[in-house]
């Protein structure tokens, strides 16, 4: 119990002590009890607003953590979402279940990131090559989906639908399937604005926070940081920085992939628009407004930003502006972001009055 509560209040991750555990539980204890307060509207938005946070958290990870910046995430959400679909349009009537689609959605967005990162860590790309990559990874998925409305564009009975979407022309299907979980008569459907996916996507995201930080804390990410800060030194000292690149990179999609299977879940449906630039581009600024090296901000800074882009979008088209302006400010004002500066330590002092040498 020692070894991991060191872990998961390690140095490494901002925000530790009574008072950061304290805030954190009371943030918790309130996101638990919120159902009780308000509709289901609000259900709706809140559960699409949470479940976007572990694609959050996977570029936070990436970005901040080993200096990885991916500008194709919502490519793994997409990628994810729509294998989940295929395999819940395919086998769900015949299982009556769709846990099987879940761990296929998020295996196939993975393999496509052990693909792809052999080919970027491989051939030594970094910094502004991996973001292009990445993001035309992204866009080659948007421009192939939207041309498969032909009826000659089947996964087993699952029509790709081009730019309406999957499944929408796939036999009887109206939708996509919900995610199912449990035997039989007991399964409980995790659906848009069901207070079973709220509580699950709420305890989901506790779950993971904890583990990446204790992954962050751990001797792998202390690597992964070595990484960021000099490559060619962490590659002297042993390391091999190929493989722990991969590795994140791995974790950064199938935590993407993850939003992507409860989002189609949420929604019923999934469309091109997933794998598109503004979709893309938008985890990044939530990220660095919040702040790229925290975790905790990566979630605060998804779950906000999603509420205050919609209540900017009631009132005209003028949420990206803003959002962009704030991503300008942050860049050039706050580079560490704002809450990642509200928990960064002072650094120690050493020498001087006052100070032990």
């Amino acid at each position: 119990m020692q070894r991991a509560w060191s872990l998961i209040n390690g140095e490494v991750e901002p925000g530790r002590g009574a008072v950061f555990w304290t805030a954190f539980v009371c943030l918790a204890a309130f996101m638990a009890i919120l159902p009780l307060f308000v509709g289901r509207f609000t259900i709706l938005n809140m559960n699409s607003f949470l479940l976007m946070s572990f694609m959050a958290m996977g570029l936070a990870l990436l970005w901040g953590v080993a200096g990885i910046l991916s500008l194709g995430q919502s490519a793994f959400v997409g990628l994810g979402g729509y294998a989940y679909g295929v395999l819940a349009i395919n086998f769900a009537n015949v299982t009556g279940q769709t846990p099987l689609a879940l761990i296929g959605g998020v295996a196939t967005a993975v393999l496509l990131a052990a693909i792809m990162s052999w080919i970027i860590f491989n051939g030594r790309l970094r910094g502004v090559y991996v973001a292009i990559i990445t993001l035309v990874m992204a866009l080659l998925f948007e421009t192939f989906l939207n041309q498969t409305a032909g009826p000659q564009w089947l996964v087993g009975t699952a029509h790709l639908g081009g730019n309406n979407g999957l499944g929408r022309f796939s036999g009887d299907i109206q939708e996509l399937p919900s995610l199912s979980v449990g035997p039989g008569s007991w399964a409980i459907e995790l659906s848009g604005p069901s207070l079973q996916l709220y509580y699950a996507n709420l305890m989901l995201l506790i779950i993971c926070y904890v583990l990446l930080r204790m992954l962050v804390n751990s001797r792998f990410g202390l690597a992964l940081n070595a990484i960021r800060e000099d490559q060619e030194r962490t590659e002297t000292l042993g390391y091999d920085v190929r493989l722990l690149q991969s590795i994140v990179f791995c974790i950064g999609a199938a935590l993407a992939a993850l939003s992507g299977v409860l989002y189609v879940s949420w929604g019923n449906f999934i469309t091109p628009s997933m794998f598109g630039v503004a979709s893309n581009i938008l985890p990044v600024i939530w990220v660095a407004v919040a702040g790229r090296r925290s975790l905790f901000a990566a979630i605060v800074g998804a779950v906000v930003l999603q509420w205050a882009s919609q209540a900017l979008a009631l009132q005209g088209e003028y949420a990206l502006i803003v959002l962009g302006a704030m991503l300008v400010i942050a860049v050039l004002l706050l580079p560490e972001g704002l809450i990642s500066l509200a928990t960064r330590r002072p650094r120690p002092q050493v020498g001087g009055a006052g100070h032990a040498p």
